[in-house]
């Protein structure tokens, strides 16, 4: 980690502990509307401008393991089919067949040499080209070249597979900023799959993603696992471009220079600072990575409706030798499914309460005010003035929002 950053967050996370009262240049979050949570103009607009126009996570490129080895993404709305062709390079293409819109494949993941629609048997190559029409002489004047499957945005970043349906959105590199180099430091390319964990919600997915955004929650909802590690009054958050974030907080004394995970399944790359914190990144809009020395979590927030949510843990770790899954890593997956239960316990009975006629705005703290940043960019995506009256959040925030 840079040397110079990785003092400013030393730093900040002393004069956290020691503070008695609200940080100088500290002002009052503003209020978030409820409404944002329960509105389904709001939500319409969310999948139309935030998720059909970001960059998402699908995957490690380790998950697509050779030459026709493809995986179907349907969690952001369209159906999109992500496949690595001959020449090794992931592409990605709505799942559409260009007759009459049959999907080209079926299969969640899988290999095949060509996509082929199981309606009428047109089938394409492994780049989207379309290769073979049943009873081509049917067709008057086919273009195939004009014919191909639509292609969606594929990139990948230090291992790490995201899309993006916007044809005109800056690439992965310029929207991820500077948490492109602060997170090749976990050593990507070198990571593996370990499992997937999914929980069905009944909450909106904002209310997920700002639960991960701020640590004040630790001592009332994890007193016997994470309060037991942390230091909550030690966190220090920064408001990165993008409605990006970082979170670090730092571990008691006791566990501070303890070794959390064995020596065969730790990971050399990381650096001391994420040894002795724990140190997250939020990624716009709807993931969450906190950091490990060994097998760690990508928190994924995908809305189903307004008010259901599904909650994708997606587990990576450093690549082990043979097809077995090392214990460690199954028993990490087990341990954070007790948190994670804690933290999911709450969702349902909020979102009940803010959808009731008691519901008022959001009163949040200078130390959850990731919570707002990352509304804001939620309202910045949509555009200001799309947003439902009574819904949009306000920009006083924009000011501390630090340089990439």
């Amino acid at each position: 980690m840079d040397a110079t950053l990785e003092s400013t967050i030393r730093a900040r996370i002393e004069t956290e502990k020691s503070r008695t009262e609200p940080p100088a240049d500290a002002v009052a979050v503003p209020l978030i509307p409820t409404g944002r949570y329960t509105d389904p103009a709001f939500h319409a607009l969310e999948k139309e401008r935030v998720f059909a126009r970001t960059w998402l996570f699908v995957g490690h490129e380790s998950e697509w393991d050779g030459t026709g080895a493809y995986r179907l993404m349907t969690r952001s709305g369209a159906p999109i089919v992500v496949v690595r062709g001959a020449d090794q390079v992931l592409r990605a293409f709505y799942n559409s067949c260009r007759h009459r819109g049959a999907p080209v494949t079926r299969d969640d993941c899988g290999t095949a040499r060509r996509l082929t629609c199981q309606y009428h048997s047109w089938s394409y190559g492994l780049d989207g080209e379309l290769l073979a029409v049943p009873d081509a002489r049917s067709f008057a004047e086919l273009d195939r070249d004009a014919l191909a499957l639509v292609p969606v945005r594929c990139e990948v970043w230090d291992g790490w597979v995201f899309i993006n349906e916007d044809a005109g959105a800056p690439s992965l590199i310029e929207f991820l900023g500077p948490l492109a180099t602060q997170m090749s430091e976990i050593n990507g390319p070198a990571m593996r799959a370990v499992g997937t964990q999914v929980h069905h919600l009944a909450c909106n997915w904002k209310l997920m993603v700002d639960a991960f955004l701020e640590v004040y929650h630790v001592r009332t909802v994890h007193p016997d696992n994470a309060a037991l590690l942390y230091n909550d009054q030690s966190v220090t958050v920064s408001m990165l471009p993008n409605g990006h974030s970082r979170l670090s907080v730092e571990k008691h004394d006791m566990f501070r220079d303890m070794p959390l995970v064995s020596e065969e399944n730790d990971n050399p790359a990381v650096p001391l600072l994420w040894r002795q914190t724990s140190t997250s990144y939020g990624i716009f809009p709807n993931l969450v990575i906190p950091m490990d020395t060994g097998a760690f979590t990508f928190l994924c927030m995908w809305p189903t409706s307004d008010t259901t949510t599904d909650l994708e843990l997606r587990w990576y770790a450093p690549a082990w030798a043979g097809d077995e899954v090392p214990q460690e890593h199954l028993d990490r997956m087990e341990l954070f499914a007790t948190v994670m239960a804690q933290d999911t316990a709450n969702m349902a009975p909020i979102q009940a309460s803010i959808s009731s006629p008691g519901a008022r705005p959001f009163q949040i703290g200078w130390h959850e005010r990731l919570i707002h940043h990352f509304q804001r960019a939620v309202d910045l995506a949509i555009g200001p003035e799309r947003l439902p009256a009574g819904t949009a959040v306000s920009d006083a925030l924009d000011r501390f929002v630090e340089p990439a």
